[in-house]
């Protein structure tokens, strides 16, 4: 314990001294090491859109007017037509915006998380999408606080293997989002929830969850609309209705099993160590055979695995909760990853460098490789998906060349 805190100490230093010579940019830089996310290696193209709306039939629960209503920041990736010389996008929704907001928000100079602006996409902006084809459509719901965009390398292996995905970003439950002037909200609580969750902790995260999903439920009605913002629906030829999944990491990985077996429409579910805990009793204990896949951190095989998910009293209803549904589900299967912890199953695996000289220890990343977890993540969630939805065969087998993983498939058939 004592090198560690000398370590730290030393590091301490060096930053002090680098801020004084230099400045928050080299600090920054330093202390907070980004890169941008690969390139994905299908072989569509992929083009975005960002999308305003408004939910009216839905009174906003988070803001104290009786008149306000459920508005909602949305982006969309599909396969697109693009030509060489179009200049992609970056990895954030207004990146200097967002990141001068962050900076506000945690008390800090903007000047040290600047660099990631810099950060890339591999989407064109308003590209054309393909014609003549019908792919099919994953919804994807963020973490607690999180972001549409924080699993963008699993959504653009999708689009690039030829899938279409659209997300929100679930407003006050985001840790930013904005309207449609760029007025920027950030992350806050419902009191009146946490009021009610003081007698019933369950309460909270189960109203949260549903909150969540009607967000998921109205962009499925607005992107199936023969019109979207008054001009002809640019999707409704491309998009297969009849081939609709949810994915989502954490809370939203609860959100999605709530939307699998509560909506008819969802088809196929894949969840990022999933925070199951505010599922009801109704929705984990549903039989069902619709195809589920959870990728997940060892702690979720077995609770004497170190882990950071599951070692408090809900993490261990999660756990248990977890076991229910897959038992029930005879169309589930499950990915443990070796050595993982909750953010490595999200971007911040992948854009952050955990192992520069003085870079700062980040909790919830493991010590898998950058590497070793995307191609985990991608080839299990694209091998999954085109079972659910393309009629291939999921062999678990493929996945054979990672030691590591221990799996388990709890088809009863």
């Amino acid at each position: 314990m004592d090198s560690v805190y000398q370590n730290n100490t030393l590091k301490t230093l060096l930053f002090l001294s680098a801020f004084l010579l230099s400045g928050c940019a080299f600090i920054g830089q330093a202390v907070i090491p980004m890169e941008s996310i690969d390139k994905p290696g299908g072989k569509y193209n992929i083009g975005t859109q960002i999308f305003f709306w408004t939910d009216e039939s839905r009174s906003e629960q988070y803001t104290v007017s009786p008149d306000d209503r459920r508005e909602l920041m949305v982006q969309i990736w599909y396969p697109a037509e693009t030509k060489d010389g179009h200049q992609n996008t970056t990895h954030m929704v207004f990146p200097e915006l967002t990141l001068s907001s962050m900076a506000n928000t945690l008390n800090a100079p903007s000047a040290l998380i600047r660099h990631g602006a810099t950060l890339m996409s591999s989407a064109v902006q308003g590209a054309h999408p393909v014609k003549g084809e019908q792919f099919p459509l994953i919804l994807f719901s963020h973490g607690d606080g999180g972001v549409a965009t924080q699993n963008l390398s699993q959504v653009e292996m999708l689009v690039s293997n030829g899938y279409i995905v659209i997300a929100p970003n679930h407003t006050y439950n985001a840790s930013i989002t904005f309207d449609k002037n760029r007025k920027p909200t950030t992350y806050k609580s419902n009191i009146t929830w946490a009021e009610q969750a003081l007698h019933n902790k369950k309460y909270y995260a189960n109203r949260l969850i549903r909150y969540r999903y009607d967000d998921l439920a109205f962009i499925l009605e607005k992107i199936s609309a023969l019109k979207i913002d008054g001009s002809p629906n640019p999707f409704l030829g491309i998009i297969d209705f009849n081939r609709v999944g949810v994915m989502g990491h954490s809370m939203g990985a609860g959100t999605s099993y709530h939307a699998l077996i509560n909506d008819s429409r969802i088809k196929a579910a894949v969840a990022l160590d999933g925070w199951f805990f505010p599922l009801d009793d109704k929705t984990f204990l549903s039989k069902t055979d619709k195809p589920f896949l959870h990728l997940a951190q060892e702690e979720f095989f077995n609770l004497d695995i170190s882990g950071d998910l599951n070692n408090s009293t809900e993490g261990k209803i999660n756990f248990e909760i977890h076991n229910t549904l897959l038992e029930l589900n005879t169309n589930s299967f499950m990915v443990y990853v070796k050595n993982s912890l909750h953010y490595d199953f999200t971007d911040f695996k992948q854009i952050y460098i955990q192992d520069r000289p003085f870079s700062f220890p980040i909790g919830g990343l493991g010590s898998v490789s950058k590497s070793k977890i995307k191609k985990i993540m991608n080839k299990s969630i694209l091998e999954f998906y085109d079972y659910s939805f393309k009629q291939k065969e999921f062999e678990v087998g493929v996945l054979d060349q990672y030691k590591e993983l221990i799996r388990t498939n709890y088809d009863q058939n």
